[in-house]
């Protein structure tokens, strides 16, 4: 179950950094929508690393 939030976590974040380089190359301010994926991996890194605790 790590595992699978862990890759998750990865897959999510590269969406992430994907969607703001294109964001940088147009010259303009990172999109609600890179801005929300980078929130979404963070909760999913969170919740991993709860669940590794607990």
């Amino acid at each position: 179950m790590i595992l699978l939030g862990v890759a998750v976590m990865v897959v999510i974040a590269v969406v992430a950094i994907v969607l703001t380089v294109k964001d940088i190359r147009a010259n303009r301010s990172m999109s609600p929508r890179a801005l929300m994926t980078f929130c979404a991996a963070g909760i999913v890194a969170a919740a991993t690393i709860a669940y590794a605790v607990i």
